[in-house]
């Protein structure tokens, strides 16, 4: 029996589905078979009662029989025929039940297999649907995704857009910087070309200006070596000469002439320092007593006293600190000359204070003394004086000749040898100067030196062979003491002035120096250099030189070196 369908919408709105309109073609069929059917039973009918009607007339024609017996079998052939024909009408009915039963299951079989392959179709078409759908979704994902791509793609190629064009503004922009910066640069070089070249030509007046000065330094210090050893020899005569005497007049008899006593230095030390430092003070003492006899300290004053300052050789540096002083404290206020003075000591005396240092020997033995600086400068003379303080303390001191080029060097240094007592080592004129140090080096170890001091060749700094023979001197010095120089110590020349700036930075670093000498303060009025030097170098300032006898060279005392130079010691004893 097939299965009961349920009714789709379709269905309820009066349509017929392919499954009804196939149901009611086969009841069609079924009732047009039927038709037949019934139709060929009647016609099976009259055939057979027409049959039978014939045999019975040739029955009768053969048998004779009368009208009764005709009808009567007339009636009985129609029963027989009635009966033949329903059965032939039963039969009839039971095959096209038969046909209707078999068109019915072959219409259920066509409908079951139409509804499998329609089911089939259905689900095919629903497969093709879903994938249409999501194919179709896919394509509006993807056009959205596309839209969403062209969009952004619009949006950065717009923006890619104005980023090019404001690149473009920004390199045509930067090219006209460029240009001008390009133009700058060329304009700067030229000016750096042009000062370059004004600076060499001066560096090379300087540098010839300088050689001119060693030469009349070399030439000045011959000159003063020879006076020194002409005096040192007068003198020895003088003594000899005297003791001559008293032997003579001991062997007569006579009594001892009593040597007259030498002057007393009424100054004391600040006396001294202040007379050493006379040509310096007063020069720059007159100055600042010509400008400042009450002034109002205003823009024009504080001017011409740094002008003042810096022709004295303080450099511009300490003019400054004490002009800011000044202004700090006085300005637009009436000064004088001692309130001037007492400002200038005030700054030299905090920038000199920090810097006065004594030499002071460690636990090394021997301590390594090493004199460099240029020609002329007193480096010998120097070296001489301070091995006569040290032997007087009981100290043992050997010299070491390190200037082998100058005879007279050689001279000095064993006259001053002999007279603070102290061996010099020296070798051949032009000798390397270096082997003499090692041997030098090696005598003092062996004889257990407690100081040796080492003189050098004086040298300019612009000379480079020179400064390299000095540095392997140190080279030496260090491969046998890797402590030593234990001091390296600078001698400069006051008179030089501002040069000494010069000196001082080449020789800091190929010499490793570890304090300064300044000599010669009393024969200049360039002293102020010394407080240049020290504001710019920040060195140890172990003594001062303020003349030529063996004890004027004085420990340094930064007080008195400020009161002395500033005028302030001469303001107070008037």
């Amino acid at each position: 029996m097939a299965e009961k369908k349920k009714k789709g919408f379709l269905s309820k709105l009066g349509f017929k589905s392919k499954t009804d309109k196939l149901a009611v073609e086969a009841a069609e069929k079924a009732a047009a078979q039927q038709l037949v059917d019934d139709k060929m039973a009647a016609k099976m009918a009259a055939i057979n009662a027409a049959a039978l009607a014939s045999a019975r007339h040739q029955d009768e024609g053969s048998q004779g029989l009368s009208a009764e017996e005709t009808a009567a079998r007339e009636l009985e052939e129609k029963r027989l025929a009635e009966i033949q024909a329903a059965r032939d009408v039963a039969r009839a009915k039971q095959l096209a039940e038969e046909n209707a039963r078999k068109a019915q299951d072959a219409a259920d079989e066509k409908l079951r297999k139409d509804a499998e392959a329609a089911s089939r179709a259905a689900a095919d078409a629903a497969r093709k649907a879903e994938e249409i759908a999501r194919l179709e979704a896919q394509a509006t994902e993807t056009a959205r995704i596309k839209a969403e791509e062209d969009a952004a793609l619009s949006k950065v190629k717009s923006e890619a857009e104005a980023t090019a064009l404001k690149a473009k503004q920004d390199t045509e922009a930067k090219a006209r910087e460029g240009a001008q910066i390009a133009a700058e640069a060329r304009r700067k070089t030229e000016d750096a070309e042009r000062l370059e070249a004004e600076r060499l030509a001066e560096e090379k007046a300087q540098t010839l200006r300088i050689k001119q000065e060693a030469e009349e330094a070399d030439r000045r210090a011959a000159v003063a070596e020879e006076r020194a050893a002409r005096d040192i020899a007068e003198r020895e005569a003088a003594k000899a000469a005297d003791a001559k005497r008293a032997e003579d007049r001991a062997a007569a008899g006579l009594p001892k002439i009593k040597p007259e006593p030498e002057p007393l230095d009424a100054g004391g030390f600040m006396g001294r320092i202040s007379a050493g430092l006379r040509k310096s003070t007063t020069r720059m003492s007159d100055q600042v007593g010509a400008a400042f006899t009450q002034r109002k300290l205003d823009d024009a004053a504080i001017e011409e006293l740094e002008d003042i300052l810096v022709m004295s050789d303080l450099g511009y540096g300490v003019a400054t600190k004490v002009t800011d002083r000044l202004r700090e404290d006085k300005f637009d206020k009436q000064v004088t000359d001692l309130e001037v003075k007492i400002a200038l000591a005030d700054v030299i005396s905090d920038i000199l204070v920090p810097l006065e240092r004594p030499i002071v020997f460690g636990m090394a033995k021997p301590q390594i003394m090493l004199f460099v600086g240029v020609n002329g400068s007193g480096k010998t003379t120097t070296l001489g004086k301070i091995a006569n303080q040290y032997t007087a303390q009981g100290k043992k001191v050997l010299i070491a000749a390190g200037d082998t080029f100058r005879a007279a060097a050689v001279e000095q240094l064993t006259v001053w040898g002999d007279r603070a007592g102290a061996p010099v080592m020296s070798g051949s004129q032009n000798s390397d100067a270096a082997g003499l140090v090692f041997d030098a080096i090696k005598r003092a170890q062996d004889e257990d030196v407690d100081i040796l001091m080492i003189d050098t060749a004086g040298r300019l700094q612009n000379r480079t062979e020179l400064m390299e023979e000095l540095s392997k001197i140190i080279r030496v010095i260090r491969k046998q003491d890797a402590t030593a120089p234990h001091h390296s110590i600078l001698v400069l020349d006051a008179t030089v002035g501002q040069n000494a700036l010069i000196q001082t930075e080449a020789f800091k670093d190929t010499a490793d120096v570890t304090g300064l000498i300044m000599t010669k303060l009393d024969g200049t009025a360039k002293g102020g250099v010394l407080v240049a030097l020290a504001d710019k170098y920040v060195l140890p300032i172990h003594h001062i030189g303020i003349g030529e006898g063996i004890d004027d060279l004085e420990n340094f005392s930064a007080p008195v070196f400020a009161a002395a130079l500033s005028g302030v010691a001469d303001a107070l004893e008037s």
